[in-house]
């Protein structure tokens, strides 16, 4: 079973990765970009780019949309043939998906085809969607220094988001909203009790 965990920066996705590592011990845990040696690359390149000084981006250091859009699209590539495709027989749990691929590529036409096609047209069976308010971004996003999407700000991540939400419900089997604000305790309990329900037992993985 393909399950995926989507949200915008911040909101808590990777803190429930490692809980959900506790109770599915035998799942493959994986995270786009960055759940390949490829994609580990990518994921500096891209995030990285914010930092970059004046001269490094004269030598063209910083990314294009287009150019963004592709490396990410690489990346799904890689990742679906090295890390989902020889799995799809055990439980997957993934950082990330297709579907913030196609939410953050507002301005590319096609997105949603070309991701399909990445991933041969296979999708999660389960995407657990985090919302986080406003409030609780900003307060989060000031403790930490912002990548260069982060650094695009509040009203554009929340854009994202409305973006993921709305994408989870038209390509995932399954979606699942979950507050991002609540203790991370009571969401784990939740996202362990929809697997259960959905017949995943944890001592089979």
């Amino acid at each position: 079973m393909y399950v995926v965990l989507e949200g915008i920066d911040t909101c808590g996705k990777s803190t429930q990765i490692n809980a959900l590592k506790e109770h599915f011990t035998q799942a493959v845990f994986t995270k786009e970009p960055g759940g390949s040696a490829l994609g580990a690359k990518i994921r500096t390149m891209i995030l990285q780019s914010h930092t970059l000084d004046s001269a490094e981006r004269t030598n063209n250091e910083a990314l294009s949309k287009e150019a963004e859009f592709f490396l990410f699209l690489a990346d799904r590539a890689e990742h679906f043939a090295k890390v989902i495709k020889p799995n799809l027989n055990r439980l997957i749990i993934s950082d990330r998906s297709l579907i913030s691929g196609i939410a953050y590529a507002q301005h590319i036409p096609q997105a949603e085809f070309i991701n399909r096609l990445c991933m041969q047209d296979i999708v999660p069976d389960i995407c657990f969607v985090f919302e986080i308010t406003k409030p609780t971004l900003l307060e989060r996003l000031s403790s930490k220094i912002r990548d260069s999407i982060e650094a695009r700000g509040i009203d554009y991540l929340l854009t994202i988001q409305e973006r993921i939400l709305y994408y989870a419900k038209s390509i995932a089997k399954q979606t699942i909203t979950l507050n991002a604000s609540a203790p991370q305790d009571e969401i784990t309990n939740i996202i362990v009790t929809h697997l259960t329900q959905a017949n995943i037992k944890t001592h089979r993985f």
